[in-house]
């Protein structure tokens, strides 16, 4: 493989992680906050499964920590690897002295802020839930910060707050889908009825966060792409079109899971089958998550 492919592919790869962590992250949060909130006074809980939601926080930021050192490691490769061996001097002087390691600064502080929050949410406190919120959405504002937003030469404001708004809907999609498949319809985790509840209150939340993900993907293509055209003359557009695609796809078999799958919930086998095609619309959500990966390191069309 080229140097500069393999670069470029440690830089994708160490980004998905990140983006993965992120959207799970996001996943827990709102699971815990907005479809379980009013489970708790429902009784429709399944036991055990705050422990169980606080590790998962305990597992995302572990993932972003690893993901943090992957990026640095990857943005000094590229910048330095294909000529002479990546350093440990090498890793300090992109973290310290270039712009983007400040910004990777910021990142990695919100990950290692976010650390004691476990700690505290173990102890089931009432209000560590809402540190964990808060945690995640220092997390959240920062991520832009190293990718397309903060170098447009049109203003860093509008594509900065788009793009927080985007991971933020994507992580109440596809991170709270996550945290349901994982948790809430564990064949152990609940009865039928409380995994009906959890779905109905999941597809609510769902059904805005998949409209924001459309919408802020839109208007972010709007500020990135000059002219029509460049969507199929360059590689950024043609990788974006992949990527729209995928969201389609992804969307769509929401959609059905949606509107046949749950109403058959009550079924003998319907909470396996809403399991399995849930699966099925992550697996497809992963694969988006890479083409958006590779698509934030390549250069946009008026550059």
């Amino acid at each position: 493989m080229p140097g500069e492919t393999f670069a470029l592919t440690l830089l994708a790869c160490a980004k998905l992680m990140t983006d993965v962590g992120i959207v799970w992250l996001v996943g827990v949060s709102a699971f815990r906050g907005l479809v379980l909130g009013a489970g708790w006074r429902e009784g429709v809980v399944p036991v055990g499964l705050e422990r169980r939601l606080v590790r998962q926080v305990g597992l995302t930021l572990g993932l972003l920590f690893v993901a943090s050192a992957g990026r640095l490691y990857a943005q000094t490769y590229s910048s330095f690897g294909l000529d002479e061996p990546v350093t440990g001097e090498l890793l300090r002087l992109v973290a310290e002295q270039t712009r983007w390691g400040g910004r990777w600064m910021w990142q990695s502080a919100a990950v290692v802020a976010a650390a004691p929050v476990v700690a505290i949410a173990v102890t089931g406190v009432p209000w560590a839930w809402w540190l964990v919120a808060i945690a995640t959405l220092g997390i959240v504002v920062t991520s832009p910060m190293t990718g397309h937003a903060l170098s447009y030469s049109g203003g860093a404001f509008w594509p900065m707050t788009l793009q927080i708004v985007h991971v933020l809907a994507a992580g109440v999609w596809l991170g709270t889908l996550l945290v349901l498949v994982l948790e809430g319809l564990r064949p152990a985790a609940s009865t039928r009825a409380n995994a009906v509840g959890l779905v109905a209150r999941f597809s609510g939340v769902a059904l805005v966060a998949v409209g924001a993900v459309g919408l802020t993907g839109v208007l972010t293509a709007w500020y990135y792409v000059d002219h029509l055209p460049q969507l199929w003359q360059t590689v950024y557009g043609r990788v974006l079109l992949v990527k729209t695609g995928l969201f389609g796809l992804t969307a769509m078999m929401g959609a059905y899971n949606w509107k046949v799958v749950r109403p058959a919930l009550g079924a003998p086998d319907g909470v396996a089958r809403l399991r399995r095609s849930g699966t099925g619309e992550l697996a497809v959500a992963v694969v988006l998550l890479a083409v958006t990966a590779w698509l934030v390191h390549l250069p946009m069309p008026h550059e």
